[in-house]
């Protein structure tokens, strides 16, 4: 239960005015072929790709892992993201899933794939194979073009090594809470378990149900300094 709550405390910054829109449904975009060049002084690359629409997705590729960020329309980028993944090397697969209405794209759901021994694996151990391992996440990430100093961020994370129907389950909290999102600086919620995302979506609805037949209260007018 506790886990619910603080999952469900991620949609304190979600806009109750949603805008009514059509059903979501998906577009696939590749990431292939990418210009990419090496930051100076450093083993980290940096690529620049197009999105979906008017959308653009940036990667900083490093030894252990990779970072993500977007821009919309010529704004700023936002800061580079990088999954809480487990094991020592990652990547961002090369197609990422956009959750589309008749207004636009609102979501993205991108898997993320580490691979390797655990982060904590002691190299100084005796001469013994640290096994090899594979973690797959499913980052949900809220679009936001209409806050131009902040068009994008980390919503949610499903760990799809966990989560037998994690794209599913994906879907279902991108389309929940992704739109109208406000984001914030928080760090996304990891879901590991299928029953706490029902459970999430559930107590999420209710509150939306209690709030629509609580009558509103007057609220007094906004100073204008």
């Amino acid at each position: 239960m506790l886990r619910t709550f603080l999952a469900i405390g991620a949609a304190s910054a979600f806009s109750t005015a949603a805008l009514a829109q059509s059903e979501p449904s998906s577009a696939y975009v590749q990431i292939d072929s990418c210009p990419s060049y090496q930051l100076e002084g450093e083993p980290v690359w940096e690529s620049a790709c197009p999105g979906h629409e008017n959308w653009s997705v940036f990667f900083r590729a490093s030894e252990h892992g990779s970072g993500i960020a977007y821009a919309f329309n010529g704004s700023e980028r936002t800061e580079f993201y990088r999954p809480p993944a487990q094991l020592l090397f990652g990547n961002f697969h090369n197609t990422m899933e956009w959750r589309v209405t008749s207004e636009g794209a609102f979501a993205i759901i991108h898997r993320y794939i580490s691979e390797g021994p655990a982060m904590d694996v002691d190299p100084n151990a005796p001469d013994e194979e640290p096994p090899m391992q594979r973690q797959d996440l499913l980052v949900i990430t809220a679009l936001t073009p209409d806050d131009y100093e902040t068009v994008a961020c980390p919503l949610y994370v499903v760990d799809a090594s966990q989560i037998t129907d994690a794209n599913d389950a994906a879907r279902i909290l991108a389309d929940t809470f992704a739109p109208g999102y406000e984001c914030d600086n928080r760090d996304p919620y990891v879901f590991t378990d299928i029953s706490e995302v029902y459970a999430t979506v559930e107590a999420f609805d209710m509150e939306q149900d209690e709030a629509e037949q609580t009558p509103a209260q007057p609220q007094p007018p906004k100073s204008k300094s």
